[in-house]
C-alpha cells in the first residue's frame, strides 16, 4: 500500500489471525471483486506484526492464548505493544485516496479492529469502514464493542453482499439495513437477516492469492501450505456448535473445479501442501472420491490435511484412495466416548463406529488425529470414564489428540437456545463460561475433567496439541474475586 495507490477498497486482516497461511475468506473476496472490475489490495496486518514482534509477544497469536487471557485482553495487549506500527498503518492508509477499508474480524480481532477504526475516524471521518467475517456474525461479539467506530457490518457470506454494497456506494446510493448488512448506528436495535446463499460454488472465482506475500507465511518453516475450500456448511448439526449457523446449508464444489484450483496453485504458487479448511471434507463422499481420482490421475505430488466427521462410507477403500491422493492427516471431531453423550451432542454415530473409522484410517497410513470435548451438559462421571476408556482402547491408532476442550456454551448454539432441554443453568448476559448443569458440573468441574484426561493422555504417551480451558472475562473475574473476599 503506497501513498500513490488509489483503490476502490483495501481489505485488512487485523491481528490476531493465523500466520501459517493466507486468509482464504479475504482471498475469495479479492477474486470476486476484481472480477467485478474493482481495484483491491490486501494488508495482512496480523502477519506483519507477528513477524516483526519479539518472541515473547508471539504468544498472543497462539490459539491456546485464550486459556491465559480473555479475548479483549489479547487484543488490548497487541494494541498496547504495537501502537507505533498501527499508527504507521493508519497514516499509510490515509495518505492514499482509497475511500473504503474492510476488516475481516474474528471474536478477538474485532476489539483491535475497532481501535484502528477509531484512529482512522479521528483523522478522517469520511472514510467508509466495514467489518465482516465470523466476528460480526453473532450479536454477542458485536454488542461488546462500545462505542463502535466502524460504519457497516457485513453479516454472513460476503461476496455478493460486499459487491452490492460497493456498487451502491460508488453510485452514490443510500446504504440501508438489508439482508447481510447492518448499519453500525443501528447496532443493538436491528437484527439483520442473512443474505441469499451462493448456491453454485463453482460460479465463484477461486482465490489466486496474488495479493498476498506467500513467502512470509509460516516464517522459519519449510512447510508452506495453502488453504483450500471444498465446500461451505456442514451436514452435521451438533448441539454445541455454532459454525454451521454461518453457512446454514451444505454446498460443495465439483471435483473438477477444485482440481483446476489445485493445478493453478501448483503451477503458479509452487504449492506442495494444502490444508482443507472445510468444517468437514467428507460431507459428500462421492465428491471426495472423485477428487482423489483426479489427483491420482494428474500425477501431482503434494500433501493435504483436513477435518472430517465420523460417518459410514469412510471405509478402507476410500481411505486408501485418499492416502494415494496425498492425504497426510485427518482430524476427526470424535468429541466423546460415551454413546449417551454423543447422542445428546447430535452425533449420528456410536463410539464403536468411531473406533472402526479411526482404526481404518490408521491402517490406511493416514495420520489419525481426534478432538475431544468433556463436560458436556449432564455428562456423568461414568460418561467421562467411557471417554477415557475410548482413548485407551484406541491408543495404538491415534497419532494425536489435537484438541482437548472443556465444553463451551455458545448462546446461539442449540444448547444455549434450549437450556432447559440440556439441563443448563446460566444467567443471560453473564459470561457463558459460568454455566452449570443439573448435575452440578460447573466451570471448575469441567476444567478438572480436562486436567484428568490430559493426565491419561500423557500416561499413554499420546501426543496432544491444544488444551482449551478459556479464560474468563476480566470483569467477571473481578466480581468473583470480590464475592470471595466478602465471604
Amino acid at each position: 500500500m503506497r501513498a500513490a495507490d488509489t483503490l476502490d477498497i483495501l481489505l485488512v486482516v487485523p491481528p490476531p489471525f493465523f500466520i501459517r497461511m493466507p486468509h482464504i475468506g479475504i482471498a475469495y473476496l479479492v477474486s470476486f471483486l476484481k472480477q467485478k472490475g474493482y481495484r483491491v489490495a490486501v494488508e495482512d496486518l496480523s502477519l506483519k506484526l507477528h513477524n516483526n514482534s519479539p518472541s515473547e509477544m508471539k504468544k498472543f497469536w497462539h490459539i491456546d492464548c485464550v486459556n491465559s487471557f480473555f479475548q479483549s485482553e489479547i487484543a488490548e495487549n497487541i494494541y498496547k505493544n504495537f501502537r507505533k506500527e498501527i499508527a504507521e498503518f493508519v497514516d499509510r492508509f490515509l495518505e492514499t485516496k482509497t475511500k473504503v477499508v474492510g476488516f475481516s474480524v474474528n471474536i478477538i480481532s474485532i476489539y483491535l479492529a475497532n481501535k484502528i477504526a477509531q484512529e482512522i475516524k479521528a483523522k478522517d471521518r469520511q472514510r467508509l469502514i466495514i467489518f465482516g467475517g465470523p466476528g460480526t456474525f453473532y450479536s454477542h461479539p458485536r454488542d461488546q464493542i462500545k462505542p463502535n467506530f466502524n460504519d457497516i457490518y457485513v453479516i454472513g457470506e460476503g461476496e455478493f453482499t460486499l459487491g452490492h454494497l460497493l456498487d451502491d456506494y460508488y453510485k452514490g446510493k443510500k446504504i440501508n439495513n438489508v439482508p447481510g448488512i447492518l448499519l453500525a448506528k443501528d447496532l443493538g436495535s436491528f437484527q439483520p437477516a442473512l443474505p441469499a446463499e451462493i448456491k453454485n460454488l463453482d460460479e465463484l472465482s477461486y482465490p489466486t492469492f496474488s495479493e498476498f506475500s506467500l513467502s512470509e507465511y509460516n516464517q522459519g518453516n519449510d512447510y508452506k501450505p495453502l488453504p483450500l475450500l471444498l465446500s461451505r456448511g456442514c451436514i452435521g448439526r451438533c448441539s454445541y456448535c455454532i459454525d454451521h449457523l454461518m453457512w446454514p446449508h451444505y454446498r460443495y464444489r465439483s471435483a473438477a473445479n477444485i482440481m483446476r484450483e489445485i493445478e493453478y496453485h501448483i503451477q503458479n504458487n509452487n504449492a506442495r501442501a494444502f490444508e482443507m479448511i472445510d468444517l468437514t471434507c467428507n460431507g459428500n463422499l462421492k465428491q471426495l472420491a472423485e477428487l482423489c481420482d483426479l489427483i491420482i490421475d494428474s500425477g501431482f505430488k503434494f500433501s493435504w490435511v483436513s477435518y472430517a466427521i465420523i460417518r459410514k462410507g469412510m471405509d478402507s477403500c476410500l481411505l486408501t484412495k485418499m492416502k494415494r491422493a496425498g492425504c497426510h492427516t485427518i482430524i476427526y471431531g470424535v468429541e466423546n466416548g460415551s454413546d449417551r453423550v454423543l447422542k445428546r451432542m447430535g452425533k449420528t454415530y456410536t463410539s464403536g463406529e468411531a473406533s472402526d473409522v479411526i482404526q481404518d484410517t490408521h491402517k490406511a497410513g493416514i495420520c489419525t488425529n481426534i478432538n475431544i470435548i468433556v463436560g458436556f451438559p449432564e455428562e456423568t462421571e461414568d460418561d467421562f470414564t467411557q471417554t477415557m476408556d475410548f482413548i485407551r482402547k484406541n491408543k495404538d491408532y491415534i497419532d494425536e489428540i489435537t484438541n482437548v476442550s472443556a465444553c463451551t456454551l455458545f448462546p446461539a448454539a442449540d444448547i444455549g437456545c434450549n437450556k432447559e432441554k440440556y439441563g443448563i443453568s446460566w444467567e443471560e448476559g453473564t459470561d457463558p463460561m459460568l454455566f452449570c448443569d443439573s448435575n452440578g458440573l460447573d466451570r471448575k468441574g469441567r476444567n478438572d475433567r480436562v486436567a484428568r484426561l490430559i493426565k491419561i493422555i500423557d500416561e499413554l504417551g499420546l501426543s496432544k496439541s491444544i488444551v482449551n480451558k478459556p479464560s474468563l472475562n476480566p470483569e467477571v473475574k473481578a466480581i468473583l474475586e470480590n464475592e470471595k473476599k466478602e465471604v
